[in-house]
């Protein structure tokens, strides 16, 4: 496992790893190609520039949610160290399968000096929130979706609840030991402060990174032509339950195609299919000009900066 760690730590690795990942995320880019040439001739630059604000204060809402959580489980880093771990983490998602995700995650936030009960519970924690407000979001479409999708919507965030409890929590990290044959060793019980009020913060917080990611689709679709106020609730629920549906697809590197598909099928009543495609390639396009250059801002700061793992500068 050391000598894992250290392979992976190398900076010839690490460098050639952003390099895969920034042309995997180009390849991909590069697939909507054929509908780039609609996207410049169409496109108001106004709110293609608000659309990117939006979906930069997104990221950044989201990198202090994680903060929030790995604070409240007693691990000692700053802000700065968590914005690195979960810019560089999210460039996984552009393989697929997502499993380059939770290996980013995990490693980048074991050389910040955070323990493993910690990146557990943090994940654990943090998608089965992000999970549950999503659904929340998509309460606004809910006529539109068969019986199926409809009963899920409903029923997800009971059982993300019961999740998240601690006392789940803690069953559900045991069995994680178990299957790492780690069960011998004497288990760490989770800090007190995961209480109600500290979930129901968070999921506050959440709610503002997906409306704020929501503005950056509704500034998409406004960018092609007049776009009401009204619709801004179904560009929510459609950016919200299209990257749900796109991270459990797991053979979607970041949910490409199934995003535009779920988003498309909700937006299309209302603005046209037209509008609605080309809102949504358009989103795609910013959201991976905003995550190549966030983890590129990252990794920047990180080497001009430093951090020990005891940094505990926000």
């Amino acid at each position: 496992m050391n000598q894992i760690k250290r392979i992976a730590g190398h900076p010839a690795v690490r460098i050639a790893y952003f390099a895969l990942l920034v042309g995997a995320a180009v390849y991909y880019l590069y697939r909507w190609g054929d509908r780039l040439p609609d996207l410049v001739a169409q496109v108001q630059w106004l709110w293609l520039l608000a659309a990117l604000a939006a979906t930069v204060l997104s990221g950044l809402v989201y990198s202090l949610i994680q903060y929030a959580v790995y604070r409240r489980l007693g691990a000692r880093v700053s802000f700065w160290t968590t914005f690195r771990i979960i810019t560089i983490a999210q460039l996984g998602k552009y393989l697929p399968g997502k499993v380059m995700f939770a290996g980013n995650y995990y490693l980048l936030s074991r050389a910040a000096g955070i323990s493993n009960l910690q990146i557990g519970a943090s994940f654990v924690i943090s998608q089965a929130l992000w999970m549950l407000t999503a659904s929340l979001c998509g309460l606004p479409v809910l006529a539109l979706l068969n019986p199926a999708l409809r009963y899920t919507v409903l029923l997800l965030p009971l059982a993300l609840a019961l999740l998240v409890h601690p006392r789940f929590l803690e069953w559900l990290l045991g069995v994680a030991r178990r299957v790492a044959g780690r069960s011998q060793e004497q288990p760490l019980p989770l800090p007190p402060g995961l209480a109600a009020s500290f979930y129901v913060g968070v999921a506050g917080l959440y709610l503002l990174n997906w409306a704020l990611a929501g503005l950056g689709a509704w500034f998409s679709l406004r960018a092609f032509g007049p776009v009401g106020l009204d619709v801004y609730p179904l560009a929510l629920a459609a950016l919200a339950l299209g990257t749900v549906a796109g991270f459990v697809a797991l053979f979607a590197p970041v949910g490409l195609g199934v995003r535009e598909g779920v988003g498309a099928v909700i937006l299309s009543p209302v603005v046209g299919a037209d509008v609605a495609l080309l809102g949504l390639v358009l989103l795609r396009g910013v959201t991976v000009v905003v995550d190549l250059s966030l983890a590129l801002v990252s990794m920047v700061l990180g080497r001009r900066q430093a951090p020990s793992p005891g940094d505990d500068a926000v």
